[in-house]
């Protein structure tokens, strides 16, 4: 017997008179003499050694009355979770207001970049100017951080044409659906999610309000009314490269996870799909990837505008998948989510590290931002995506300061829980977490001439 698993014969089914025990003639082929299956001719019945059964299942394929079976019910008591309807939030860790308007994906900044002629950097790729950096000799940016960190993009990149185009994976209607209880179908999803790489992964209900207006070509998307759930994964970015931020090493860690984010959805769409649910992999597109993270219960925004993971700070990039499986949605972390906020009014590390200066100092949040790229209408601090976008430019390649200068952007290990635990239950003692994080040298660049020298 394994994890709790036995095989057993049902009594009821077994006609042991009627077939030719091939139950037995399946297990002898595997393990010889060591039979688990034996014919008690006395009593004309089949009995089972369970300390030499290896569950192999080759009797439970071989019997045609379908007697033999895999005994679960000591798994199934060992369950935990028993809700049946989804978990609802007492609220949301967020403000939106009544006049809030769905946002049109054209105007993304990173759609600007190519369709709005009006936009200052129009034409202009994050490496376009990579030339003249790569001249002065500095270190992290030179040929082979460029070319790593341009190559750990292809697989994002091979996906379907990423200009706005998706694609909705419908049930496989030649294949019968899998079914089950929600409970069980979530638990599978977020395993699977996990063993494919994901590091996070959550359930909400689709709010709507958070899928674009419009595609980049202006098109509405025709996401099927029966598609209400949306699986959020987060994958978990390199501490040590992103620290190595603005040189051009820590865009090897956005990039992998970039790439990552791609594998994972693309096979879990698979995945749900063959299984008879219909499956949305969205990648960046679709719909705003921070909202949904934090109504499937990943984190909180963050002054710098980034989802703000309890494990992982806000190292980590969003995936997502919408789906019409029936799964137990998880509800909003809103202790987590308020100590947050509480936190990123006192601590201004972002703005203070960000090249640009696109990170607002404000204390209070607002309602809106300073470019079109701005949503409005969600009390939030909003990033000048304008300026932020132009250091890209002149670095030559991505800049992740605001993530790496993040006090909650630390190994997951027991000094990061404290921490945690420190920010949510003694918010009186912020200032002081800023200044041992400063003290220690959290969140300061590390030497990009030396982050692949680590394992050396």
């Amino acid at each position: 017997m394994v994890d709790g698993l036995a095989m057993q014969i049902v009594k009821s089914l077994c006609r042991p008179f009627e077939c030719s025990l091939e139950c037995i003639e399946a297990c002898e082929l595997i393990h010889g003499n060591d039979v688990a299956l034996v014919f008690d001719e006395k009593e004309g019945r089949l009995r089972l050694h369970e300390n030499l059964c290896t569950q192999c299942l080759s009797c439970v394929r071989a019997c045609p009355f379908g007697a033999i079976i895999m005994n679960a019910e000591t798994e199934h008591k060992a369950e935990t979770v028993t809700r049946t309807t989804p978990k609802q939030p007492s609220r949301r860790p967020y403000e939106v207001s009544d006049g809030f308007k769905k946002f049109p994906e054209e105007l993304v900044v990173f759609a600007r970049i190519w369709g709005d002629p009006s936009f200052k950097h129009y034409n202009q790729g994050i490496t376009s100017r990579s030339d003249e950096m790569i001249a002065k000799s500095i270190a992290g940016y030179g040929r082979a951080d460029l070319e790593l960190s341009i190559a750990l993009w292809k697989v994002y990149d091979s996906r379907k044409a990423a200009s706005s185009a998706y694609e909705i994976k419908k049930p496989d209607v030649h294949r019968p659906r899998v079914t089950g209880r929600p409970e069980e179908l979530t638990r599978r999803i977020k395993r699977t999610a996990k063993f494919l790489g994901a590091a996070l992964v959550g359930i909400a209900p689709l709010d709507r309000r958070w899928i674009y207006s419009t595609d980049i070509p202006g098109e509405p998307y025709d996401i099927p009314n029966s598609v209400n759930r949306a699986i959020v994964i987060a994958v978990e970015m390199d501490y040590d490269i992103i620290a190595s931020s603005p040189a051009w090493s820590a865009s090897s860690a956005t990039a992998l996870g970039y790439s990552m984010m791609a594998f994972i959805e693309i096979e879990l769409a698979e995945f749900i799909q063959r299984m008879g649910y219909t499956a949305i992999p969205c990648g960046n597109s679709v719909g705003m990837s921070v909202p949904l993270a934090i109504d499937a219960g990943l984190g909180q925004y963050g002054r710098h505008g980034i989802l703000i993971t309890r494990e992982y700070g806000p190292r980590v990039r969003i995936a997502k998948i919408l789906t019409d499986m029936p799964l137990v949605p998880d509800g909003p972390d809103l202790a987590f989510c308020d100590s947050v906020i509480e936190f990123c009014k006192i601590c201004k590390k972002c703005a203070e590290t960000c090249p640009s200066q696109s990170i607002p100092y404000d204390t209070e949040q607002t309602w809106q931002g300073k470019t079109k790229s701005n949503n409005p209408g969600i009390k939030k601090w909003y990033v000048n995506v304008e300026t932020c976008y132009g250091f890209w430019v002149e670095n030559g390649n991505e800049c992740s300061n605001c993530i790496r200068s993040c006090p909650y952007n630390k190994p997951n290990n027991i000094l990061h829980k404290m921490v945690l635990w420190t920010t949510q239950h003694m918010p009186w003692l912020n200032r002081l977490v800023i200044k041992m994080d400063d003290l220690f040298g959290y969140g300061r660049q590390k030497n990009p001439g030396t982050v692949w020298q680590k394992n050396d």
